[in-house]
């Protein structure tokens, strides 16, 4: 076992450190890839993947990869530690990125498994699968290394392991124990897809926390999940007249800001599996669905704790903005008590220091105190519908003060008094008509007249302490 590096599936896919082919050309949009950010840019499970789609697309004549510098088409290949590069599909010596040893796959592979398939090992796990499947009488036409022609129309052969027939379902088994190639993972693939049939890679054991490149080809390329039949398995077969095996899957979960994979391992009968010929996966739990779940559920959640987290934002932004407001009106409903001019006057200046972060502040070295103070009771008299810190019994005293005396805060007072309810009570306190004359008489020079607005920097403090009722009418009344 030594030797042997086992990565995370959600770990990051790590590129060599110096790899011969540093960048690939992308033949869907001819832009250059720099070739270890690429490969970073996948997890480890999808690096897998991303192996297999690169061999088939080149497979049906449409390649995804090629070097910038010979055109041949490029793979993705990991070297002993389980660290990505991009190999050339075949070399001649004519590019100077070297990514081949002298030999050829099928020279490897003919070298270092000769004899390796019918181990004893091999053979054993072989016996336990057809012991299974006699066991199980749903299952006819059950063969040992059979030749498997293709359909007629169609080109190549396979001798499976072992083979069977479910229904109209036909199965080819194929044990795996030792490293094979993942061209020929892919070609077996393809094949009993052609043929309608369904591939199943057995395994005769597994452990997560220990796989080869290879066992990760065909975990990744099953929907995560890898069926192994082993002692207990046939006996648990035998005992129900059905086929069992035991599956190893992964399980996705959302660990906080995350998400992790549990492992699973329980016995399932054959009728229990998802089966899909079209991707050729046989697998008892849809891992790519549940991820999709998870990933939906945790930008849900995602979205939820934002949106939480903005109206916390939002709370203590308009609270903050309420204690800024009331301790105004405090300050300026307290002047006829001041004991203390100075540290009143140094109160306004911490409080005016304040609003600059609402663009509130009165602009100057010296703001006069009395501009807040008259907002704060104006808005206070417009509010309440009786005088506040006026020496004046009613509104329409009130109103004709501020047209001789403050014309700029008439208008705000007038869509207050809208605002609050109280606007009937100028009218109805007009027993002499004079302030109804007034209006008639000076209404587009309230309009127009700079006379009758206040500075900018005033405004935006009239608007901050009135909460923006001073400038806005109710719907379908006129001007005072």
């Amino acid at each position: 076992m030594g030797g042997n590096v086992t990565i995370d599936p959600r770990e990051r896919a790590t590129p060599v450190d110096d790899p011969a082919i540093i960048e690939a050309r992308s033949l869907r949009t001819g832009r250059l890839l720099d070739a270890k950010r690429l490969i970073g840019s996948f997890d480890y499970a999808a690096a897998i993947r991303l192996r297999g789609v690169l061999k088939n697309a080149a497979s049906r004549g449409r390649p995804r990869l090629v070097c910038p510098m010979c055109g041949v088409t490029l793979f993705l290949a990991s070297s002993m530690r389980k660290n990505f590069y991009l190999r050339h599909r075949s070399e001649d010596g004519s590019c100077p990125a070297v990514t081949h040893s002298g030999l050829t796959e099928a020279e490897m592979r003919a070298m270092k498994y000769r004899g390796a398939q019918e181990s004893d090992a091999h053979l054993s796990t072989k016996d336990l699968l057809v012991r299974s499947l006699a066991a199980d009488p749903s299952f006819s036409d059950v063969r040992v290394e059979v030749t498997w022609r293709a359909s007629e129309g169609l080109v190549g052969l396979r001798r499976p392991d072992v083979s069977a027939r479910r229904g109209d379902l036909r199965a080819a088994f194929e044990v795996q124990l030792s490293t094979t190639f993942l061209d020929v993972v892919l070609g077996r693939k393809r094949f009993y897809r052609d043929e309608g049939a369904a591939l199943v890679w057995i395994l005769p054991s597994f452990d997560p926390n220990y796989r080869r490149m290879t066992t990760d080809d065909i975990l990744f390329g099953n929907n995560s999940n890898i069926l192994v039949v082993d002692e207990a398995t046939v006996a648990a077969s035998i005992a129900a007249n059905h086929l069992i095996l035991r599956v190893w899957h992964r399980q996705p979960r959302i660990d906080g800001e995350h998400i992790v994979d549990d492992w699973f391992e329980r016995l399932v009968a054959w009728s229990d599996l998802l089966i899909d010929v079209d991707r050729q996966t046989v697998c008892a739990f849809d891992f790519a669905a549940a991820e999709s779940a998870a990933i939906s559920e945790l930008g849900r959640l995602r979205e939820q704790q934002k949106a939480a987290r903005e109206a916390k934002w939002r709370a203590d932004a308009e609270a903050a903005e309420g204690d800024l407001r009331a301790e105004i009106f405090e300050w300026a409903l307290g002047e006829d008590y001041v004991v203390d001019p100075v540290a009143y006057h140094r109160r306004w200046a911490e409080l005016n220091y304040d609003l600059v972060a609402y663009c509130a502040d009165l602009l100057g070295p010296a703001t006069d105190l009395r501009v807040p103070i008259r907002m704060v009771k104006i808005i206070e008299t417009a509010r309440t519908g009786k005088p506040v810190g006026f020496r004046y019994d009613t509104l329409v005293e009130v109103a004709h003060h501020l047209f001789h005396q403050r014309p700029e805060l008439l208008m705000g007072f007038g869509f207050l008094l809208r605002a609050y309810g109280h606007h009937h009570l100028l009218a109805e306190q007009d027993a002499s008509g004079k302030w109804a004359g007034k209006v008639a008489a000076h209404r587009e020079a309230m309009r127009r007249e700079p006379r009758f607005q206040l500075a900018e920097d005033q405004q935006r403090l009239f608007d901050f302490l009135s909460e923006d009722l001073c400038r806005k009418r109710a719907a379908g009344e006129g001007g005072k």
